[in-house]
């Protein structure tokens, strides 16, 4: 797969970090750095000269398994909020419906249908200011709105967006 990521249109949207003012995913020190690809989303829709461009993402992060020869897929929304007033629901859901049901089911079928994945994984990294201040409330009623209002479908995997903390680290498989 990332032969033919680093082959396509999708070479222009490859970064080294996930990150977004003070909210960023960690990739974990054992995670060879030849293993793992970060695509930013939104510049792709950003890029398309659109006067609206939909709703997106900031961040997939695809890891190859050397267990098998599948990958995990990591969506992520950044965030850098210093409280819950700061999210708009709606337009977080949004964000991951486009990036599945167009970035990944439509627009590069080719790439991202060709392979099995191991895990498939929704994530709403909140900034640092936000995972200090309610850090131990991650699990709290309001954050586990995410969890409860939508499941997303991507080939044969289901997953619900996950609220975490702004020191989330990416692993192997």
């Amino acid at each position: 797969m990332f032969d033919k990521i680093i082959n396509s249109d999708l070479v222009g949207l490859r970064r080294e970090t996930c990150e977004e003012n003070n909210a960023r995913v960690e990739f974990s020190k054992q995670l060879a750095e030849d293993n793992y690809i970060v695509l930013k989303i939104d510049a792709y829709y950003n890029s398309k000269r659109e006067p609206n461009p939909p709703p997106s993402i900031d961040c997939l992060i695809l890891v190859k398994c050397d267990t098998n020869e599948c990958y995990d897929f990591y969506l992520v929304e950044l965030k850098d909020i210093k409280s819950l007033k700061g999210l708009n629901i709606k337009n977080i859901q949004q964000k991951f419906a486009t990036t599945i049901n167009d970035f990944l089911n439509k627009e590069f079928k080719d790439i991202f249908d060709a392979y099995c994945i191991n895990d498939f994984k929704l994530y709403l990294v909140l900034g640092e200011t936000f995972s200090k201040k309610y850090g131990k409330k991650m699990g709290s009623s309001q954050l586990k709105i995410f969890t409860l209002q939508k499941l997303y479908h991507f080939r044969n995997k289901i997953a619900a967006i996950n609220p975490i903390p702004s020191d989330y680290q990416v692993k192997e498989c």
